[in-house]
């Protein structure tokens, strides 16, 4: 079935523009076109549409209220507007005008969004560039891989800040799991246990030792170990990875470790469970897991950065 594109078209004059000719060009790109003479009406359809509305069109002269064509110097249905744009940032609005100097009408940092977005149209070139710009912009919000960029925006930058810092590759790893998992495509997820380990876990193990958060040559083990305060050769001054992390922290290396040999003999036998059972929840419990880990992690780097502080923090015992 053709995708159909919803939106919301504010102009004084919207029944004149949805002649024959763009009503049939309409349905031929498969846009549905809800009509709104003002900018009351766009608020109330946007307030009160029962269905998904994926843009919105509105005018550079028309009003705020009345249902009468307005003269060219009348932006009050366009000030109220803009001022819809900030309540409802999930969708994209676009200005779609006769007047070129729209300079005349409104100053220019009212124009920001338009002019930002690059979503200034003008009746004059037609309809055609304007639905295209639309269909292309609605695709690419409703793609996994702009919803994951936006959702996980912060998440997936600190990947990116420990991947300059260990000189690692998470965050396209991180990124190209959370896209499958949207998607729900994850196959073959056995390979992720090892790039678990060897991308983040032996990184984040090495950068700590290499800052002295952490003594050098530790296991995965001891490192999971000595995060959680339970090292048994060393003692630390301050806690430093916090509570409600320590089971999480454990859980991550045991099941990645275990999950990175084919050995059946292995104390949780996981690789052989997740293969043979083509098994997609627990590498996605671990992603998130992950995720929360080094979003501890990172900021936590940025404020120990001082070898010889962090050396103090801890001590061998016998």
């Amino acid at each position: 079935m053709e995708k159909t594109y919803q939106i919301i078209w504010a102009d004084d004059e919207i029944d004149a523009l949805l002649d024959e000719t763009s009503k049939a060009l309409l349905l031929k790109l498969h846009v549905d076109v809800v009509k709104c003479n003002n900018a009351t009406m766009l608020e109330e359809k946007l307030k009160n549409v029962n269905y998904r509305i994926d843009a919105v069109i509105v005018d550079a002269n028309f009003t705020a209220r009345d249902f009468t064509p307005s003269d060219e110097t009348i932006v009050s249905g366009l000030r109220r507007a803009m001022r819809l744009i900030g309540e409802y940032r999930h969708l994209p609005f676009y200005l779609y005008t006769q007047r070129v100097n729209l300079s005349d009408l409104v100053d220019e940092d009212e124009l920001s969004y338009f002019k930002d977005n690059n979503a200034i149209f003008f009746k004059g070139n037609g309809l055609l560039p304007l639905l295209n710009r639309i269909k292309d912009d609605v695709d690419k919000i409703n793609s996994a891989e702009f919803q994951i960029d936006n959702q996980y925006k912060q998440e997936l930058n600190y990947f990116q800040i420990f991947d300059k810092q260990c000189h690692a590759k998470s965050y396209n790893l991180i990124r190209e799991l959370l896209k499958q998992s949207r998607e729900g495509s994850l196959t073959g997820t056995e390979r992720y246990f090892n790039q678990f380990r060897s991308e983040i876990l032996e990184n984040m193990n090495a950068v700590s030792a290499y800052f002295g958060i952490v003594p050098e040559g530790l296991s995965l083990n001891n490192f999971s170990l000595f995060l959680c305060s339970k090292a048994e050769k060393f003692k630390l001054n301050e806690e430093i990875l916090p509570k409600p992390l320590h089971m999480m922290m454990q859980f991550i290396v045991r099941m990645v470790q275990d999950g990175s040999h084919k050995r059946a003999s292995l104390q949780y036998e996981v690789h052989q469970f997740v293969s043979e059972r083509e098994d997609t929840l627990i590498i996605q419990s671990l992603l998130f897991a992950i995720i929360e880990l080094i979003s501890w992690f990172i900021p936590y780097l940025a404020m120990h950065m001082d070898k010889q502080q962090n050396l103090a923090n801890w001590q061998f015992q016998d």
